[in-house]
């Protein structure tokens, strides 16, 4: 398999399973939410609703299947890697602009049927306990030990045996398993893969705590079965979390030995890793947004509410840019989940919560400058 197949393959893939999100993700997200609107759950039988449904599923086949047909072959055909992420970005915006259109309609039909007005009558609940609760459910912090100890464990072999390495360092391997580039050693060469897999540690573990204090999302109607969807929700992402982080770090760790010259000869096993890693990381996070749904939203549990509807506050005005962006200044959380997709995102409205949601935007502008 050539280096532009193998990729072509990647690409595809990667668009094909985001169509396919979208067109589930109506399912999946809570039953309250249409399209990123907040509406009431004893509407959703309406048949405007159910028409919507179809229309958006119908749209996506129409313009998002015949769009990664186009997209896949300009990717196998483009040899600029600007070119290529420009291609990536484009579909993405288009699977976006079907979105927007239906989060347009979701706010027309809120706003014909008054139901932006149920929203205001609210029923005020103490829910401190839920906040006390929501934390007891994540895994320990301490499991995150077993990367990080990977971790200094090449640290320190990098040192020890930094002496007996060759003046030449192999960096890079093509699809064959040959070495295509060399750099002189150096501690900055050598201790590369070890600073990566650092950072892949900090970075997770910030994913971890950020899910850990997530702003808790209670339903007024059954406030324990809420939480308790809303820990195992949490609890399952964050295992998931920690297997992928383990599972990447072992790969960097046989890269190092690799490029010791020490162990491994030949590229295969990274290669296996690699195949396991995309396979876990896709149809893991595919089978944990199927079986939970966004907040625990499709777990089952036998709890029983009240059988009276308490409609929650409507904070539709909060959310930006099809409500895809949160911006509530008053609101002390910085994270909150999506209103519309599987996680969790940031308060715009906090300043920590504003810097998160532009350096992803910062850091792609200055990768695309800086690809030749």
């Amino acid at each position: 398999m050539t280096e532009r197949v193998y990729l072509m393959i990647i690409y595809t893939s990667t668009l094909l399973i985001l169509l396919i999100l979208q067109m589930l993700m109506p399912k999946l997200i809570r039953k309250n939410i249409l399209f990123g609107v907040s509406i009431p759950t004893n509407k959703l039988e309406d048949k405007d609703i159910k028409l919507m449904y179809k229309g958006y599923k119908k749209d996506n086949l129409i313009i998002g299947v015949p769009a990664l047909i186009v997209v896949s072959y300009l990717l196998y055909i483009s040899k600029s890697p600007k070119l290529q992420t420009i291609l990536m970005f484009s579909y993405i915006g288009i699977l976006f602009f079907i979105y927007l259109k239906y989060n347009y309609k979701a706010k027309k039909l809120k706003k014909e049927r008054g139901w932006d007005k149920l929203g205001r009558k609210i029923v005020v609940v103490d829910m401190k306990y839920s906040r006390d609760k929501s934390k007891v459910g994540n895994i320990s912090p301490l499991w995150f030990l077993i990367p990080l100890g990977i971790t200094l464990f090449n640290f320190i072999l990098a040192f020890i045996i930094y002496p007996s390495l060759p003046s030449k360092i192999p960096i890079h391997w093509n699809f064959q398993g040959e070495i295509t580039t060399y750099r002189d050693k150096s501690y900055g060469v050598v201790l590369l893969l070890p600073f990566i897999q650092l950072g892949m540690v900090c970075m997770f573990y910030f994913i971890y705590w950020m899910i850990k204090n997530t702003k808790q999302q209670i339903d007024p109607n059954n406030p324990e079965e809420s939480l308790k969807r809303s820990i195992i929700f949490k609890k399952a992402w964050s295992i998931y979390l920690l297997i992928l982080l383990i599972l990447v770090t072992v790969e960097f760790s046989i890269l190092s030995l690799l490029t010791y010259g020490i162990v491994f000869e030949t590229t295969r096993a990274v290669d296996i890793l690699n195949w396991i890693i995309l396979a876990f990381s896709i149809i893991g996070g595919l089978v944990l947004s199927m079986k939970l749904g966004q907040g625990g939203e499709k777990i089952k549990l036998k709890e029983k509410n009240s059988g009276e509807v308490i409609y929650k506050k409507d904070d539709d005005e909060m959310w930006k840019l099809g409500n895809t962006i949160y911006y509530n200044p008053e609101d002390s959380s910085v994270f909150v989940e999506k209103r519309f997709g599987i996680g969790w995102t940031v308060n715009a409205g906090r300043l920590l919560g504003l810097f998160l949601l532009v350096l992803p935007i910062i850091i792609i502008v200055l990768t695309f400058i800086l690809i030749k």
